[in-house]
């Protein structure tokens, strides 16, 4: 006889694998001119932007974020400010990218 187990798990993060080293390329490639070279939000773009572009030194702007919310703000950009979105990055690339955010987070 075999048994079917079904496992719900809610309220939880999902986190899903991304390479920290590629994640820093394409950072530096695509995000850094408005959100900073070290991710602080003082890229050279980002000064003339209203409101400033996020520093993701920032520990109160990673309360309560997920991986998934990071990655609809990056593929779809956020309306109200100038974060456009990168709906063409492939979800690889993406969770690359919060990879190497996530190595900026405070502790």
């Amino acid at each position: 006889m075999r048994t079917l187990v079904l496992l719900l798990i809610t309220g939880m993060q999902v986190a899903w694998a991304g390479d920290a080293v590629k994640g820093e390329t394409l950072y530096q490639a695509n995000c850094s001119a408005c959100h900073g070279k070290e991710a602080d939000g003082n890229g050279p773009a980002g000064s003339a932007l209203n409101p400033p572009p996020i520093g993701f030194m920032d520990a109160a702007w990673w309360e309560g974020k997920d991986d998934k919310e990071v990655k609809a703000n990056i593929k779809n950009g956020k309306p109200g400010t100038a974060m456009m979105p990168f709906a063409h990055m492939s979800d690889d690339d993406i969770a690359s990218i919060i990879a190497f955010l996530r190595t900026k987070q405070p502790k």
